[in-house]
């Protein structure tokens, strides 16, 4: 057994690894603040471990709380054989291997020890480096921390260092900040620090990139506020839009794109303003350009999903109705959006369970309108339509998702329009063939447009959409033979949506030869 040794505190030294590795003494830290309690009820249980100069190898911590306590004048210690300069990351930390420590922690320590073997192995070749590498990695993680937990820090430590041009020591403290200070758990740090550089990464990408035009798509990068440069008044049919819901609900990308015309309100993203004023504000700066492009016989529909504040309903639709009824237009319907699995809210009201989708028109007598662009399938459809035989048979004006339920011999048909999540699965291995990630995650539902487009357009018409996002909307206008003019503010939706339109015109070639004949 080692000689344990007493010696006065103000003989030792504190080791400067330790503070890089494990940071300063906080009472913030509950760690370090049961440490305080135990000396202070106890005194100190274990020796500090020093050099023959006392410099502390181990025992830091404690060191740090001695140094305050004027009740505690000798600390018991244990010399090693190491001198100074032998104490490098590696021995500092194998000496401390039973400390407790937080997963930041552990990932440095897991970090220093593949590198301190990877450096023996270049010089000595160490042919057993491998396994002492695995070995003293699975006991630091022994009894704390998952393999996948420490492998997110580590490459949350990367993607700082490339984002931020940090070092690694600037990188470990904005980590331990986040994780002792900020109190983040591994998984949301992570996932935050991942958005950003994918943001960045695919916001550098698409600089590089053109945006995609033909003859039947558009994809505009800009303000929607003013199209001037592209369309002229009373050009476009059919304006299908489903803008950013008031409440701050989702996150876009964004990029440096200026509105001059626009207020910030103190808000850097649509649907994040203090005030719903001020939401239908920056929403009918929009909506005004796009009244300005319709054509007499055109419709704008606009999907919106109302919320309740502080227990209050805010009434978005409504308000959004009369916004649009002082600029002239008409308010012909209002299309109830059925949600089966809505986002759960537990309050003191019932679950709300649908969106809207308001259809306003200039001329109640000159807006087009086709009630036969649905066939002989309706019938197998539930509810989606009304009448028959000697009626005519017409859509409803609330779409919900269809069920083949059966009980006691009658079909529970909720159904009428069924509304899936596009497969995002399948777009994001489109995308990352190109090097991108998928980070728009409020994909439109296709039957949405679809109703809007095939009920109000006929072939060869055009149709825009002023919050184009990946162009859900555009990819409806195509295969109905519309042109289509797609807006985004972001240059990486605007990039990605043309990619997505490039693989669906490639998979759909029957699509593009039937457009051209006609």
């Amino acid at each position: 057994m080692d000689k344990v040794d007493k010696i006065n505190k103000r003989e030792l030294r504190l080791n400067p690894l330790s503070l890089k590795i494990y940071g300063q003494f906080s009472f913030l830290n509950e760690l370090d603040i049961a440490l305080l309690r135990s000396i202070i009820l106890e005194g100190i249980k274990e020796p500090l471990i020093i050099t023959k100069s006392k410099l502390v190898i181990s025992g830091n911590r404690r060191l740090q709380v001695i140094i305050n306590d004027n009740n505690i004048q000798e600390v018991p210690v244990i010399y090693s054989d190491l001198n100074d300069e032998q104490v490098d990351e590696y021995q500092f930390i194998t000496h401390n291997i039973q400390r407790v420590k937080n997963e930041v922690q552990i990932a440095r320590e897991y970090e220093l020890i593949g590198r301190h073997y990877k450096s023996r192995q270049g010089v000595k070749k160490d042919l057993d480096g491998k396994f002492k590498t695995k070995l003293e990695r699975e006991n630091l993680l022994k009894n704390s921390s998952s393999l996948t937990t420490i492998k997110r820090v580590l490459a949350s430590k990367k993607m700082l260092m490339e984002l931020n041009e940090f070092n690694e020591e600037q990188s470990w403290e904005y980590l331990s900040d986040l994780r002792v200070n900020q109190k983040k758990e591994v998984n949301t740090f992570f996932k935050q620090i991942e958005s950003e550089y994918q943001s960045t990464k695919n916001e550098e990408k698409s600089l590089k990139e053109e945006l995609y035009r033909d003859e039947y798509f558009q994809i505009i990068h800009g303000s929607s506020t003013d199209l001037s440069k592209y369309l002229k008044d009373q050009t476009i049919d059919c304006v299908p839009s489903s803008p950013p819901y008031f409440n701050a609900v989702r996150d876009y990308q964004e990029d440096s794109i200026q509105d001059n015309n626009q207020e910030d309100h103190n808000t850097k993203q649509m649907g994040h303003e203090e005030k719903p004023e001020h939401y239908i504000e920056r929403l009918m700066k929009t909506l005004r350009e796009s009244i300005r492009v319709l054509k007499d016989t055109g419709s704008i529909f606009v999907n919106v999903q109302d919320h309740t504040r502080d227990g209050v309903l805010m009434n978005m639709p409504y308000r959004i109705i009369q916004a649009m009824q002082n600029e002239g237009m008409i308010n012909v319907q209002n299309i109830i959006w059925y949600k089966v699995n809505p986002l759960y809210q537990n309050r003191k009201t019932f679950q709300p369970s649908n969106e809207y989708i308001l259809h306003f028109v200039k001329d109640v007598k000159k807006y087009k309108w086709r009630s036969d662009w649905f066939g002989s399938e309706d019938q197998f459809l539930g509810d989606i339509t009304y009448g028959g035989e000697d009626k005519k048979r017409l859509i409803r004006s609330v779409l919900i998702y269809p069920t083949n339920n059966i009980k006691d011999g009658i079909s529970i048909a909720q159904g009428l329009i069924q509304t899936k999540v596009i497969n995002n699965h399948y777009l994001v291995k489109v995308l990352k063939r190109k090097g991108y990630t998928l980070q728009h995650n409020a994909l439109f539902p296709l039957e949405i447009p679809m109703i809007c487009i095939l009920s109000t357009t006929d072939r060869g018409d055009s149709v825009l959409d002023v919050y184009s996002g990946m162009s859900s909307t555009g990819i409806v206008a195509f295969a109905h033979g519309c042109k289509y003019y797609g807006v985004d503010s972001s240059r990486v939706y605007s990039v990605q949506a043309g990619i997505r339109i490039q693989d669906f015109l490639e998979n759909n070639q029957h699509l593009v030869k039937r457009n051209k004949n006609n």
